[in-house]
């Protein structure tokens, strides 16, 4: 009966910590996604910067804010 008990206390400890890692895990990863959606909202809502004297400069700052979908002066 000794042996039974101790199989019994074994597997139930397993599955806890097992299922104990999974929620850990599934909260981890959202946290990790909820985290990520902040940074690019803040990188979203971020004013931009200012155009440069230097010509060089300027043209790459309005070649990026064309991709990013600005469409070109602010």
């Amino acid at each position: 009966m000794e042996i039974q008990n101790i199989l019994l206390l074994l597997t139930t400890c397993a599955i806890s910590f097992l299922v104990g890692r999974a929620i850990k895990n599934s909260r981890q990863k959202k946290r990790q996604a909820e985290a990520e959606a902040r940074r690019l909202e803040i990188l979203r809502n971020k004013p931009p910067e200012p155009e440069s004297l230097n010509k060089a400069k300027r043209k790459r700052q309005l070649e990026q804010r064309r991709k990013a979908g600005d469409g070109g002066k602010v």
